[in-house]
């Protein structure tokens, strides 16, 4: 005759199995989390706080002419009283938000 647990035994089983269920997903989250802290630390902040346009150039991989299009839109990011200097935070939050 098979083994039988009684139903106090078999919540306890379930909420054991969530528990590990949980378990699992916190550190796929954690490690998710963990791998975007490196690849930030290896691109964003490789970068002094502020920029300028060859390091511009570096980041979006594009043409001076490019760079020069780009830094005159009204919404891109820049220190104002430093002509060709980019504020480095602001610049990747605004690739963050105009990027699809």
């Amino acid at each position: 005759m098979p083994f039988k647990m009684n139903i106090k035994e078999q919540i306890q089983k379930i909420d054991s199995l969530e528990f590990e269920l949980f378990q699992q997903k916190l550190e796929l989250v954690i490690e998710k989390a963990y791998l975007k802290g490196v690849q930030d630390g290896q691109t964003k902040y490789n970068y002094e706080p502020v920029l300028t346009k060859k390091d511009l150039k570096k980041i979006f991989q594009v043409s001076t002419a490019t760079v020069d299009r780009l830094v005159r839109r009204k919404d891109f990011p820049r220190l104002i009283p430093f002509a060709g200097k980019y504020p480095r935070d602001e610049i990747f939050e605004w690739i963050k938000n105009n990027s699809i």
